[in-house]
């Protein structure tokens, strides 16, 4: 097994889905919120949101820092089984 597990099933239907790339710091980076969104983490995404606006952008840059924690743990609190 990795040190990174990136890939989680949902026990229910045994759908896989991708919790992280190489890319997803870049990503969550460029996009912000709404690379949150696109994951399904609302939570997250107006979070992001709100710190955006009210660190005029600054915080942009040291969010990407914590994607990896915040999608793994998304994933994982909501009973999916790490592949």
């Amino acid at each position: 097994m990795t040190k990174y597990v990136d890939k989680f099933k949902n026990p229910a239907n045994n759908y896989v889905e991708t919790a992280t790339t190489p890319f997803s710091f870049l990503l969550c980076m460029l996009f912000g919120p709404l690379y949150f969104l696109m994951k399904g983490n609302f939570k997250h995404s107006l979070l992001s949101l709100i710190l955006m606006v009210m660190t005029a952008g600054v915080s942009n840059f040291i969010y990407p820092f914590g994607v990896y924690v915040i999608n793994k743990e998304y994933y994982m609190k909501r009973g999916w089984i790490a592949v």
